[in-house]
């Protein structure tokens, strides 16, 4: 009996396996919404170079994280961003701080372009707490200013939002870090302008 009822369950269990094996991986590009033009001058003549972002180990990856419980993590088994974090915030964020017009030129480290205020960023965390139905998508990031010349913290300050996701699924959770990520971006560029102020 004990026999018949360990080959029932293993049936089941390669039952669900063939099911998830012919299921193909979905990618998701990270792409904040667009923010509204900027208007005026130049506020500050100085060139802004962007370090590439920085990522917590855990996120470093094109897996999309997950929590269903405080204190654990885990990846989406068969949804995927199209690069790792770390990759498309430096690039967007580095385009809606020029876009800002808050300094002169902003560019990312390794372009060609030279300057001696650096901001290094850090994604503290990016993902869906999906403790509850639909859940919420938690975006934080960290940033510093460096003045290189003069070897100076200019400023530092820790950003983060968190949204409301669409559905408690990867495509719910892919939504609203996107959202989240624009509230950030806004908030980075906010503190730029403080910075840029003479």
């Amino acid at each position: 009996m004990r026999r018949v009822a360990v080959l029932a369950v293993a049936a089941i269990l390669s039952g669900c396996a063939g099911l998830k094996t012919g299921q193909a991986p979905r990618y998701y590009t990270l792409e904040a919404p667009a923010a509204p033009a900027e208007a005026g001058a130049v506020r500050n003549e100085a060139v802004l170079v962007l370090a590439p972002a920085t990522v917590a180990s855990f996120y470093d990856t094109q897996d999309i994280v997950y929590s269903r419980t405080p204190g654990s993590l885990a990846y989406y088994q068969f949804s995927r961003w199209t690069e790792p974090p770390g990759v498309p915030l430096t690039r967007q964020l580095a385009a809606r701080i020029d876009q800002s017009k808050a300094y002169r030129v902003v560019a990312i480290a390794g372009s060609g372009v030279g300057g001696n205020l650096v901001l290094a960023t850090h994604v503290e965390e990016i993902y869906h707490d999906a403790a509850e139905v639909p859940g919420t998508a938690r975006v934080t990031l960290t940033a510093e200013m460096v003045d290189t010349s003069r070897r100076v913290l200019v400023g530092r300050r820790r950003f983060s939002a968190s949204v409301p996701v669409p559905s408690h699924d990867a495509a719910g959770a892919v939504a609203g870090c996107r959202l989240a990520v624009g509230i950030v971006f806004d908030q980075i560029v906010v503190w730029i302008d403080e910075l840029a102020a003479p």
